[in-house]
């Protein structure tokens, strides 16, 4: 069985977790610490981020984009990426999107203070960072909006990590009490109901705020 090393409120390993779910491979979540990088993990991640992923065979490897193209090459089935190269391309693109851009804009401040800081760690959340994080979301949302139009997913007129991965970072905003503006931005937030919706992303959720309850009581 495959091992993915990784922490629950992570974007990233959330990303991973319904690349896995949608295409029913079973896996077993090891728990790491992003704040603490053991010898033994840093051997799995030598940058000491999670998630990593080993295989059957006790092969390893690192970052979220790269272990999604490895299950998805590794089992095809569902496919998570479009065969139109065009289209595949946009995909990374998304990914690269919210993993490079929406990740340390708008998760990095406001999501890590207002929940890792203060929920996590117990310290006082630094304002200026997060009034620095929220000051650009609606760059994010507006382009969202626009790159969705009319259409249900980000790319392909279907389901691909694209989506999943915008949306994984959409969820840590979430967490932090930043949602998204249906009478602004209607079809992101469409967009977003729906894609939450899906059997292998609410559980997950579900498991954040689960999470969330014990550390905030």
């Amino acid at each position: 069985m495959l091992k993915l090393h990784g922490a629950l409120l992570s974007p990233f390993v959330r990303k991973v977790r319904v690349v896995l779910a949608e295409k029913q491979v079973p896996y077993e979540l090891v728990p790491a610490n992003p704040f603490e990088k053991p010898p033994a993990f840093l051997t799995l991640s030598p940058l000491g981020r999670i998630p990593a992923l080993e295989d059957e065979g006790g092969r390893s490897l690192a970052d979220s984009s790269v272990i999604a193209e490895y299950v998805e090459e590794r089992f095809p089935e569902p496919p998570l990426f479009p065969r139109d190269p065009y289209e595949r391309a946009r995909t990374r693109w998304f990914d690269e999107y919210a993993d490079g851009g929406m990740g340390p804009s708008l998760t990095g401040k406001v999501f890590f203070q207002r929940v890792i800081s203060a929920k996590l760690m117990k310290n006082a959340p630094d304002e200026r960072i997060v009034a620095g994080g929220l000051a650009e979301v609606p760059t994010y949302f507006a382009y969202l909006e626009r790159e969705l139009g009319n259409e249900e997913f980000l790319v392909a007129g279907r389901f691909t990590l694209a989506d999943i991965s915008v949306m994984s970072q959409l969820v840590n905003l979430a967490h932090a009490e930043v949602t998204v503006d249906a009478t602004v931005y209607p079809a992101l937030a469409r967009w977003y109901a729906r894609v939450t919706e899906r059997p292998t992303v609410a559980p997950l959720i579900a498991q954040d705020r689960g999470f969330l309850a014990k550390i905030s009581g």
